[in-house]
């Protein structure tokens, strides 16, 4: 089983995606969470060597995904918990100038998750989380990250896509996700 967390830069995932995957294994559910980029060459490819073309991007993560999955396929754990997925590609290249419906021709063979969490936190707050060495100044981050969270409430209306406000503890967040995960075998 599959399930997808997704967010805004900032928005708490992999601290979500970590604390789910020991709360369902301390209930008895074996779970494991990973994440994408999944690869350290592609990963390699899109941080340090800067890869900016949205097209090349989509296609390094729909490479990376493939890699993922087939690794995800030797597993034996009933739940994978993925820290970004297919919804990453989605908001984040579109924002580029990509074309939903080609971002998605790009990706449909891949399995689709039973579940997907979207971490909503507005953009101000995801910033502050961030702020590291950044290369864009605080306006452009911002509008950025309007838009990118934006693409996703969009993408939510999926009918398998819960929305958890991120500005909540990660204790609450975690017993929502561990809920909805629950939820799915009743």
């Amino acid at each position: 089983m599959l399930i997808a967390i997704e967010g805004i830069d900032g928005s708490g995932k992999t601290t979500l995606a970590n604390s789910l995957e020991k709360e369902l294994n301390n209930r008895g559910i074996s779970a494991l969470s990973t994440h994408e980029p999944f690869t350290k060459e592609i990963t390699e490819m899109i941080r340090i060597q800067g890869w900016k073309d949205p097209v090349v991007l989509t296609l390094l993560f729909a490479a990376d995904r493939a890699i993922h999955l087939s690794w995800i396929s030797t597993r034996n754990e009933k739940i994978i918990i993925l820290d970004r997925y297919i919804y990453s590609t989605i908001a984040y290249q579109s924002t580029m100038g990509l074309d939903d419906k080609w971002i998605i021709s790009v990706n449909e063979k891949f399995p689709k998750p039973q579940l997907t969490i979207l971490l909503d936190l507005p953009e101000e707050i995801a910033l502050k989380r961030i702020k590291k060495n950044d290369s864009f100044n605080f306006s452009e981050k911002i509008n950025l990250l309007g838009k990118i969270r934006k693409k996703y409430i969009e993408l939510s209306n999926d009918g398998k896509t819960i929305i958890l406000d991120a500005t909540e503890a990660a204790e609450t967040l975690t017993k929502k996700a561990t809920d909805a995960v629950l939820d799915l075998f009743s």
